[in-house]
Protein backbone atom coordinates (compact mmCIF):
# COMPACT_ATOMS: atom_id res chain seq x y z
CA UNK A 1 0.00 0.00 0.00
CA UNK A 2 1.96 3.00 -1.27
CA UNK A 3 0.25 6.27 -0.49
CA UNK A 4 3.27 8.51 -1.02
CA UNK A 5 1.66 10.56 -3.81
CA UNK A 6 -1.50 11.21 -1.77
CA UNK A 7 0.51 12.04 1.34
CA UNK A 8 2.59 14.52 -0.65
CA UNK A 9 -0.55 16.36 -1.74
CA UNK A 10 -1.83 16.36 1.84
CA UNK A 11 1.43 17.84 3.15
CA UNK A 12 1.21 20.63 0.59
CA UNK A 13 -2.27 21.54 1.83
CA UNK A 14 -1.21 22.34 5.39
CA UNK A 15 0.45 25.72 5.11
CA UNK A 16 -2.13 27.47 2.98
CA UNK A 17 -5.30 26.32 4.75
CA UNK A 18 -5.79 29.50 6.81
CA UNK A 19 -5.16 31.77 3.84
CA UNK A 20 -7.52 29.80 1.58
CA UNK A 21 -10.25 30.04 4.21
CA UNK A 22 -9.75 33.79 4.68
CA UNK A 23 -9.65 34.51 0.96
CA UNK A 24 -12.29 31.92 0.04
CA UNK A 25 -10.02 30.29 -2.50
CA UNK A 26 -11.80 27.22 -3.82
CA UNK A 27 -9.56 24.11 -3.82
CA UNK A 28 -10.28 22.91 -7.34
CA UNK A 29 -6.61 22.32 -8.10
CA UNK A 30 -6.16 20.40 -4.84
CA UNK A 31 -9.10 18.16 -5.71
CA UNK A 32 -7.56 17.41 -9.08
CA UNK A 33 -4.17 16.66 -7.50
CA UNK A 34 -5.73 14.33 -4.93
CA UNK A 35 -7.67 12.42 -7.56
CA UNK A 36 -4.62 12.25 -9.82
CA UNK A 37 -2.66 10.79 -6.89
CA UNK A 38 -5.29 8.06 -6.49
CA UNK A 39 -7.49 9.33 -3.67
CA UNK A 40 -10.63 8.57 -5.67
CA UNK A 41 -9.62 4.93 -6.21
CA UNK A 42 -8.69 3.99 -2.66
CA UNK A 43 -11.65 1.62 -2.28
CA UNK A 44 -12.01 0.66 -5.95
CA UNK A 45 -11.31 -3.10 -6.18
CA UNK A 46 -7.95 -4.14 -7.58
CA UNK A 47 -9.76 -5.99 -10.38
CA UNK A 48 -10.85 -2.58 -11.70
CA UNK A 49 -7.43 -1.01 -11.33
CA UNK A 50 -8.01 0.53 -7.92
CA UNK A 51 -6.09 0.20 -4.68
CA UNK A 52 -8.66 -2.02 -2.97
CA UNK A 53 -7.84 -0.66 0.48
CA UNK A 54 -9.71 -1.49 3.66
CA UNK A 55 -12.10 1.00 5.21
CA UNK A 56 -9.61 1.40 8.05
CA UNK A 57 -6.86 2.43 5.62
CA UNK A 58 -9.29 4.90 4.06
CA UNK A 59 -10.02 6.28 7.54
CA UNK A 60 -6.34 7.04 8.12
CA UNK A 61 -6.14 8.97 4.84
CA UNK A 62 -9.32 10.92 5.58
CA UNK A 63 -8.17 11.96 9.06
CA UNK A 64 -4.81 13.09 7.67
CA UNK A 65 -6.54 15.01 4.89
CA UNK A 66 -9.02 16.67 7.25
CA UNK A 67 -6.18 17.75 9.52
CA UNK A 68 -4.58 19.48 6.55
CA UNK A 69 -7.80 21.03 5.22
CA UNK A 70 -11.19 19.69 6.32
CA UNK A 71 -12.88 21.08 3.21
CA UNK A 72 -11.10 18.43 1.14
CA UNK A 73 -12.20 15.41 3.16
CA UNK A 74 -15.79 16.60 2.96
CA UNK A 75 -15.48 17.22 -0.78
CA UNK A 76 -14.37 13.61 -1.28
CA UNK A 77 -17.35 12.26 0.66
CA UNK A 78 -19.79 12.06 -2.24
CA UNK A 79 -17.25 10.38 -4.51
CA UNK A 80 -16.26 7.83 -1.88
CA UNK A 81 -19.91 7.08 -1.14
CA UNK A 82 -20.72 6.35 -4.77
CA UNK A 83 -17.67 4.10 -5.09
CA UNK A 84 -18.79 2.26 -1.96
CA UNK A 85 -22.30 1.88 -3.37
CA UNK A 86 -20.90 0.49 -6.61
CA UNK A 87 -18.77 -2.00 -4.69
CA UNK A 88 -21.93 -3.39 -3.12
CA UNK A 89 -23.75 -3.85 -6.42
CA UNK A 90 -23.46 -6.94 -8.64
CA UNK A 91 -21.23 -6.66 -11.68
CA UNK A 92 -22.81 -4.85 -14.60
CA UNK A 93 -21.81 -2.68 -17.52
CA UNK A 94 -22.64 0.65 -15.85
CA UNK A 95 -21.20 -0.25 -12.49
CA UNK A 96 -18.00 -1.59 -13.98
CA UNK A 97 -17.63 1.44 -16.23
CA UNK A 98 -17.84 3.85 -13.30
CA UNK A 99 -15.39 1.89 -11.16
CA UNK A 100 -12.88 1.99 -14.00
CA UNK A 101 -13.61 5.70 -14.48
CA UNK A 102 -12.75 6.32 -10.81
CA UNK A 103 -9.46 4.50 -11.31
CA UNK A 104 -8.77 6.59 -14.41
CA UNK A 105 -9.09 9.79 -12.39
CA UNK A 106 -12.72 10.83 -12.81
CA UNK A 107 -14.29 12.53 -9.82
CA UNK A 108 -17.92 12.01 -8.77
CA UNK A 109 -20.00 14.64 -7.00
CA UNK A 110 -23.29 14.23 -5.10
CA UNK A 111 -26.65 15.83 -5.84
CA UNK A 112 -29.12 14.37 -3.37
CA UNK A 113 -30.68 16.89 -1.00
CA UNK A 114 -33.59 19.19 -1.77
CA UNK A 115 -35.60 21.83 0.04
CA UNK A 116 -39.01 20.24 -0.29
CA UNK A 117 -40.78 20.72 3.01
CA UNK A 118 -40.42 18.68 6.18
CA UNK A 119 -39.55 15.30 4.65
CA UNK A 120 -36.14 15.06 3.00
CA UNK A 121 -37.37 12.01 1.09
CA UNK A 122 -40.01 14.01 -0.75
CA UNK A 123 -38.03 14.77 -3.88
CA UNK A 124 -39.13 17.07 -6.66
CA UNK A 125 -36.37 16.02 -9.06
CA UNK A 126 -37.70 13.49 -11.53
CA UNK A 127 -37.06 11.40 -14.62
CA UNK A 128 -39.21 11.89 -17.71
CA UNK A 129 -39.27 9.55 -20.68
CA UNK A 130 -39.42 11.00 -24.17
CA UNK A 131 -39.56 8.18 -26.67
CA UNK A 132 -36.68 5.85 -25.84
CA UNK A 133 -34.73 8.42 -23.80
CA UNK A 134 -34.90 9.29 -20.09
CA UNK A 135 -34.34 12.91 -19.13
CA UNK A 136 -33.49 14.32 -15.71
CA UNK A 137 -35.16 17.46 -14.35
CA UNK A 138 -34.95 19.20 -10.98
CA UNK A 139 -32.96 21.24 -8.50
CA UNK A 140 -30.59 20.03 -5.79
CA UNK A 141 -28.90 21.75 -2.86
CA UNK A 142 -25.76 21.10 -0.77
CA UNK A 143 -24.09 19.44 -3.76
CA UNK A 144 -20.76 19.30 -1.95
CA UNK A 145 -17.82 19.20 -4.33
CA UNK A 146 -19.93 18.80 -7.46
CA UNK A 147 -18.50 22.00 -8.88
CA UNK A 148 -15.24 20.07 -9.34
CA UNK A 149 -16.79 16.83 -10.58
CA UNK A 150 -16.72 14.92 -13.86
CA UNK A 151 -19.99 13.10 -13.09
CA UNK A 152 -22.88 13.80 -10.73
CA UNK A 153 -24.75 11.23 -8.64
CA UNK A 154 -28.33 12.54 -8.63
CA UNK A 155 -30.98 11.09 -6.30
CA UNK A 156 -34.41 10.70 -7.93
CA UNK A 157 -37.71 8.95 -7.17
CA UNK A 158 -37.91 5.62 -8.97
CA UNK A 159 -40.37 2.71 -8.90
CA UNK A 160 -41.90 3.61 -5.53
CA UNK A 161 -38.41 4.09 -4.14
CA UNK A 162 -35.25 5.90 -5.15
CA UNK A 163 -32.42 5.60 -7.63
CA UNK A 164 -29.11 7.22 -8.42
CA UNK A 165 -28.87 8.70 -11.90
CA UNK A 166 -25.22 9.36 -12.76
CA UNK A 167 -24.88 12.05 -15.41
CA UNK A 168 -21.94 14.04 -16.84
CA UNK A 169 -21.19 17.19 -14.90
CA UNK A 170 -20.80 19.20 -18.12
CA UNK A 171 -23.78 17.75 -19.99
CA UNK A 172 -26.16 20.25 -21.63
CA UNK A 173 -28.80 21.26 -19.12
CA UNK A 174 -26.55 21.00 -16.02
CA UNK A 175 -25.91 24.20 -14.10
CA UNK A 176 -24.05 24.42 -10.77
CA UNK A 177 -23.74 27.54 -8.65
CA UNK A 178 -21.26 28.01 -5.82
CA UNK A 179 -23.81 29.70 -3.57
CA UNK A 180 -22.97 28.05 -0.24
CA UNK A 181 -22.89 30.84 2.35
CA UNK A 182 -22.41 28.86 5.55
CA UNK A 183 -19.96 30.17 8.14
CA UNK A 184 -17.92 26.96 8.03
CA UNK A 185 -16.55 24.57 5.41
CA UNK A 186 -16.60 27.60 3.12
CA UNK A 187 -14.57 25.98 0.37
CA UNK A 188 -16.64 22.83 -0.21
CA UNK A 189 -18.67 24.36 -3.07
CA UNK A 190 -21.80 22.99 -1.41
CA UNK A 191 -24.04 24.90 -3.77
CA UNK A 192 -27.09 24.48 -5.97
CA UNK A 193 -27.39 22.25 -9.03
CA UNK A 194 -30.13 22.63 -11.63
CA UNK A 195 -30.95 19.90 -14.17
CA UNK A 196 -33.01 20.72 -17.25
CA UNK A 197 -33.74 17.90 -19.66
CA UNK A 198 -30.43 16.12 -19.03
CA UNK A 199 -30.20 12.75 -20.85
CA UNK A 200 -29.72 9.73 -18.58
CA UNK A 201 -27.82 6.64 -19.70
CA UNK A 202 -29.96 3.63 -18.63
CA UNK A 203 -26.78 1.76 -17.69
CA UNK A 204 -25.99 4.51 -15.18
CA UNK A 205 -29.35 4.42 -13.38
CA UNK A 206 -28.97 2.47 -10.12
CA UNK A 207 -32.10 1.68 -8.06
CA UNK A 208 -31.74 1.67 -4.26
CA UNK A 209 -33.40 -1.70 -3.79
CA UNK A 210 -31.01 -3.30 -1.30
CA UNK A 211 -32.10 -2.09 2.17
CA UNK A 212 -29.03 -3.56 3.85
CA UNK A 213 -26.78 -1.69 1.44
CA UNK A 214 -28.77 1.49 2.03
CA UNK A 215 -28.27 1.24 5.80
CA UNK A 216 -24.58 0.48 5.37
CA UNK A 217 -24.16 3.50 3.12
CA UNK A 218 -25.88 5.74 5.66
CA UNK A 219 -23.31 4.58 8.21
CA UNK A 220 -20.49 4.99 5.70
CA UNK A 221 -21.43 8.55 4.77
CA UNK A 222 -21.58 9.42 8.47
CA UNK A 223 -18.19 7.77 8.99
CA UNK A 224 -16.64 10.26 6.54
CA UNK A 225 -18.09 13.14 8.56
CA UNK A 226 -16.70 11.62 11.77
CA UNK A 227 -13.28 11.25 10.15
CA UNK A 228 -13.44 14.92 9.18
CA UNK A 229 -14.26 15.83 12.77
CA UNK A 230 -11.32 13.75 13.98
CA UNK A 231 -9.00 15.50 11.54
CA UNK A 232 -10.18 18.93 12.68
CA UNK A 233 -9.49 18.01 16.32
CA UNK A 234 -6.02 16.73 15.43
CA UNK A 235 -5.26 20.00 13.67
CA UNK A 236 -6.52 21.86 16.74
CA UNK A 237 -4.11 19.84 18.89
CA UNK A 238 -1.19 20.44 16.53
CA UNK A 239 -1.91 24.15 16.19
CA UNK A 240 -2.29 24.58 19.94
CA UNK A 241 1.01 22.88 20.74
CA UNK A 242 2.78 25.07 18.17
CA UNK A 243 1.08 28.19 19.52
CA UNK A 244 2.05 27.51 23.14
CA UNK A 245 5.57 26.61 22.09
CA UNK A 246 5.96 30.03 20.49
CA UNK A 247 4.40 32.12 23.25
CA UNK A 248 6.74 34.41 25.18
CA UNK A 249 4.23 36.39 27.26
CA UNK A 250 2.10 35.13 30.10
CA UNK A 251 -0.69 36.47 32.32
CA UNK A 252 -0.13 38.13 35.74
CA UNK A 253 -2.05 35.32 37.47
CA UNK A 254 0.00 32.57 35.85
CA UNK A 255 2.11 30.51 38.30
CA UNK A 256 5.22 30.65 36.10
CA UNK A 257 6.53 33.26 33.64
CA UNK A 258 6.73 30.95 30.63
CA UNK A 259 3.54 29.52 29.06
CA UNK A 260 5.60 26.51 27.96
CA UNK A 261 6.06 25.60 31.62
CA UNK A 262 2.63 26.64 32.90
CA UNK A 263 0.90 23.49 34.22
CA UNK A 264 -2.55 24.93 33.59
CA UNK A 265 -1.73 25.75 29.99
CA UNK A 266 -0.10 22.35 29.48
CA UNK A 267 -3.19 20.66 30.94
CA UNK A 268 -5.36 22.30 28.29
CA UNK A 269 -2.95 21.18 25.57
CA UNK A 270 -3.15 17.69 27.00
CA UNK A 271 -6.94 17.76 27.01
CA UNK A 272 -7.12 18.78 23.36
CA UNK A 273 -4.61 16.08 22.39
CA UNK A 274 -6.65 13.53 24.36
CA UNK A 275 -9.74 14.62 22.49
CA UNK A 276 -7.89 14.06 19.22
CA UNK A 277 -6.81 10.60 20.38
CA UNK A 278 -10.36 9.62 21.31
CA UNK A 279 -11.87 10.98 18.09
CA UNK A 280 -9.37 9.08 15.94
CA UNK A 281 -9.91 5.88 17.92
CA UNK A 282 -13.66 6.18 17.44
CA UNK A 283 -13.28 6.60 13.67
CA UNK A 284 -10.95 3.62 13.37
CA UNK A 285 -13.41 1.53 15.36
CA UNK A 286 -16.20 2.51 12.96
CA UNK A 287 -13.95 1.68 10.01
CA UNK A 288 -13.28 -1.81 11.36
CA UNK A 289 -17.01 -2.38 11.85
CA UNK A 290 -17.89 -1.13 8.37
CA UNK A 291 -15.22 -3.28 6.77
CA UNK A 292 -16.29 -6.36 8.72
CA UNK A 293 -19.63 -6.22 6.94
CA UNK A 294 -18.80 -4.73 3.55
CA UNK A 295 -15.71 -6.80 2.82
CA UNK A 296 -16.97 -10.12 4.17
CA UNK A 297 -17.75 -13.05 1.87
CA UNK A 298 -21.25 -13.22 3.37
CA UNK A 299 -23.24 -10.29 4.75
CA UNK A 300 -24.17 -10.87 8.38
CA UNK A 301 -27.10 -8.74 9.66
CA UNK A 302 -25.51 -8.63 13.11
CA UNK A 303 -22.35 -7.10 11.65
CA UNK A 304 -24.42 -4.53 9.79
CA UNK A 305 -26.24 -3.56 12.98
CA UNK A 306 -22.89 -3.21 14.74
CA UNK A 307 -21.60 -0.97 11.93
CA UNK A 308 -24.68 1.26 12.15
CA UNK A 309 -24.33 1.61 15.93
CA UNK A 310 -20.59 2.24 15.75
CA UNK A 311 -21.10 4.96 13.17
CA UNK A 312 -23.86 6.62 15.19
CA UNK A 313 -21.78 6.48 18.38
CA UNK A 314 -18.79 8.11 16.69
CA UNK A 315 -21.00 10.92 15.43
CA UNK A 316 -22.31 11.62 18.93
CA UNK A 317 -18.85 11.37 20.51
CA UNK A 318 -16.87 13.32 17.90
CA UNK A 319 -19.45 16.10 17.79
CA UNK A 320 -18.97 16.61 21.53
CA UNK A 321 -15.19 16.27 21.36
CA UNK A 322 -14.88 18.72 18.46
CA UNK A 323 -17.03 21.30 20.23
CA UNK A 324 -15.13 21.05 23.49
CA UNK A 325 -11.68 21.01 21.89
CA UNK A 326 -12.34 24.05 19.70
CA UNK A 327 -13.63 25.98 22.73
CA UNK A 328 -10.99 25.17 25.36
CA UNK A 329 -8.28 25.67 22.70
CA UNK A 330 -8.30 29.40 23.46
CA UNK A 331 -7.84 28.86 27.22
CA UNK A 332 -4.25 27.90 26.46
CA UNK A 333 -3.79 30.50 23.75
CA UNK A 334 -3.46 34.24 24.12
CA UNK A 335 -5.27 37.27 22.79
CA UNK A 336 -2.96 37.26 19.79
CA UNK A 337 -4.47 33.89 18.79
CA UNK A 338 -7.63 35.80 17.94
CA UNK A 339 -5.99 37.57 15.00
CA UNK A 340 -8.06 37.16 11.90
CA UNK A 341 -4.98 36.43 9.80
CA UNK A 342 -4.45 33.18 11.73
CA UNK A 343 -8.03 32.06 11.01
CA UNK A 344 -7.95 29.77 14.06
CA UNK A 345 -11.68 30.31 14.44
CA UNK A 346 -12.10 28.21 11.29
CA UNK A 347 -11.59 25.07 13.37
CA UNK A 348 -14.69 25.76 15.47
CA UNK A 349 -16.68 26.96 12.47
CA UNK A 350 -15.73 23.93 10.40
CA UNK A 351 -16.37 21.47 13.22
CA UNK A 352 -19.76 22.98 13.96
CA UNK A 353 -20.72 22.90 10.28
CA UNK A 354 -19.73 19.26 9.80
CA UNK A 355 -21.56 18.36 13.01
CA UNK A 356 -24.75 19.97 11.73
CA UNK A 357 -25.12 17.35 9.00
CA UNK A 358 -27.29 14.50 10.30
CA UNK A 359 -27.43 16.06 13.79
CA UNK A 360 -26.07 13.96 16.64
CA UNK A 361 -29.34 14.15 18.58
CA UNK A 362 -30.90 11.68 16.12
CA UNK A 363 -27.90 9.36 16.30
CA UNK A 364 -28.11 9.41 20.10
CA UNK A 365 -31.79 8.48 19.88
CA UNK A 366 -30.93 5.56 17.60
CA UNK A 367 -28.37 4.29 20.11
CA UNK A 368 -30.75 4.76 23.04
CA UNK A 369 -33.55 2.94 21.25
CA UNK A 370 -31.26 -0.02 20.65
CA UNK A 371 -29.91 -0.01 24.21
CA UNK A 372 -33.33 0.09 25.85
CA UNK A 373 -35.61 -1.70 23.41
CA UNK A 374 -33.21 -3.89 21.46
CA UNK A 375 -33.90 -2.51 18.00
CA UNK A 376 -33.37 0.43 15.72
CA UNK A 377 -35.93 3.27 15.55
CA UNK A 378 -38.81 2.93 13.13
CA UNK A 379 -38.16 4.49 9.75
CA UNK A 380 -34.42 3.94 9.92
CA UNK A 381 -34.34 1.66 6.89
CA UNK A 382 -33.43 3.43 3.67
CA UNK A 383 -32.09 6.31 5.72
CA UNK A 384 -29.37 6.94 3.16
CA UNK A 385 -32.03 8.59 1.06
CA UNK A 386 -32.40 11.20 3.80
CA UNK A 387 -28.80 12.37 3.53
CA UNK A 388 -28.71 16.11 4.05
CA UNK A 389 -25.49 16.78 2.17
Amino acid sequence: MNLDAINAVIRDLYDGAARRDSERELPGEAVRELVKAGAGALRVPVAYGGRGLTVRALAEVLIDLAAADSNLSQILRGHLGLVEALRLRPAGAGRDRLLRAATAGEFFGPAGAERTGSDLRALSAYLAREGETLFLHGKKYYTTGSLFADRLNVLVPYRNGFASAVVPRHAPGVEIADDWDGFGQRLTASGTAVFTRVPVDPELLFPHEDTAANDYLDAFYQFVHSATQAGIIRRLADDLAALVRSRVRSYPLAPVPSPRSDPQVLAVVGQVHSHAFAARAAVLSVAEALGAWADAAERDPALLEAAVLHSASAQVLNTRLAGEASWIFFDAASASALKGSLALDRHWRNARTVSSHNPAIYKATLIGEHAVNGGLPGGYLNSRDKETS
